[in-house]
């Protein structure tokens, strides 16, 4: 195990939090071919689906420009520990129509996202993700 210090974590997650960013971002599929191997798994629970990996992290990271163009990724915290980084953000946007069976409204939301990235050989290997999508549906339903 390699002890990462903060500095080298930063540049290493920054690409893919740029990502998020939907208004400056670049090729999706260029950067996450650079920054993630390609066993990168991706994983938001234990059940069948949960996790997925390089391919389908494409695929659904492209899909938020349609979903919710103007979603943007603001790192808040960053910790390191070996080769583990755990970030804490805040993700925001409106969606351009029904999200989680919400009708649009022209709402926008700000939740809590929390993510550990495990880094090997310079380059995100896995990624366990946790978003307060229970909250964006609030928001959304809200009068």
């Amino acid at each position: 195990m390699i002890s990462l210090t903060e500095e080298q974590a930063r540049g290493v997650i920054a690409p893919w939090y740029s990502l998020f960013n939907i208004s400056g971002r670049g090729d999706v599929r260029a950067i996450q071919e650079q920054i993630l191997t390609e066993d990168y798994q991706s994983c938001s629970g234990y059940l069948a689906g949960e996790c997925w990996g390089r391919e389908t992290s494409i695929k659904v990271v492209s899909n938020f420009a349609n979903t919710i163009p103007d979603m943007k990724f603001e790192i808040k915290e960053v910790l390191v520990a070996g080769d583990r980084v755990v970030v804490r953000g805040e993700v925001t946007g409106t969606p351009a129509g029904e999200l989680f069976g919400v009708p649009h409204s022209g709402k926008s939301f700000r939740i809590m996202a929390v993510d550990i990235q495990t880094i090997r050989d310079g380059k995100i290997a896995k990624t366990f993700h946790m978003e307060n999508w229970l909250s964006a549906i609030g928001q959304l339903r809200a009068k």
